[in-house]
């Protein structure tokens, strides 16, 4: 069975961090309208500034009931082995239809905890994805050096990918200040060298709305594999990333524009 459809664009969407269930469900209702497959919602949410971290492990039964049984794919972030082994315990239940996204961030660059946790999903289900966000700084090298930490502690790349979400701008100029700059070329090298499907964060390398649809827009001049996008169901009361997540009716408008060019390349 073929698990990431290289042919088409994936699209990972939802709400930043998962606050309730009520919210999570008609975030689900809402995506799967618009077919989106794969649905984000943190459990565990580093901070910048000391703030709400997330719901944590007792958000991960709501997490998979609310989004498994809907036919739609749950993602995560996840920031230690132990979380790992959480959500690959957590899918037990679930047998064969246990399916699953979860990557690690810009931040989490300790790579005897990345290896770690590739050892444990790697024992999950088969349906089990792992994405790897790039480091905050430029170093092509060092993207590289997670990708070889994964593949060597035995995860399987058939179901690995990689994302961009921009490099924090002190290693950069900056002019349309963007909350991290983008580098599209650097990324279709690190595709190529790494083999394996590359997707892009334009939310997180907007950080407002609006910048979300330039830099989607900028991005499709290039292979990207998918997009990974925050959009709430309420923004005015969303815990984090407030700034950059986009209303359903934005995503609506952005997914035409990438569903749009993908009908006329492929």
């Amino acid at each position: 069975m073929k698990l990431i459809d290289t042919n088409k664009k994936m699209i990972i969407a939802g709400p930043c961090a998962l606050e309730s269930r009520m919210q999570l469900r008609g975030c689900v209702e809402q995506l799967k309208k618009l077919g989106v497959q794969i649905v984000r919602a943190c459990l565990w949410k580093p901070r910048t500034s000391p703030g709400w971290e997330g719901l944590g492990f007792y958000g991960l039964p709501t997490l998979l009931e609310e989004t498994i049984p809907q036919g739609v794919i749950p993602a995560t972030e996840i920031l230690t082995a132990i979380h790992a082994q959480m959500c690959v315990d957590a899918l037990k239940q679930f047998g064969d239809e246990g399916s699953m996204l979860v990557w690690i961030g810009a931040r989490n660059q300790n790579h005897f905890e990345i290896r770690r946790m590739a050892t444990i999903l790697a024992t999950g289900p088969r349906k089990l994805l792992f994405m790897f966000k790039n480091q905050v700084w430029v170093d092509k090298k060092h993207w590289m050096g997670l990708y070889q930490h994964i593949i060597q502690a035995g995860f399987p790349q058939e179901r690995l990918l990689s994302c961009h979400r921009g490099f924090n701008p002190g290693y950069g100029e900056n002019p349309e200040q963007l909350r991290n700059i983008p580098d599209f070329q650097m990324c279709m090298e690190m595709k190529e060298m790494m083999s394996i499907p590359m997707l892009i964060d334009p939310s997180h390398i907007a950080g407002t709305r609006d910048k979300v649809f330039t830099i989607v827009e900028q991005s499709l001049n290039y292979d990207f594999n998918g997009y990974v996008i925050e959009v709430h169901d309420d923004i005015s009361v969303a815990k984090t990333d407030m700034n950059q997540q986009l209303t359903f009716e934005q995503l609506g408008k952005l997914l035409e524009i990438i569903r749009k060019r993908e009908s006329v390349t492929t």
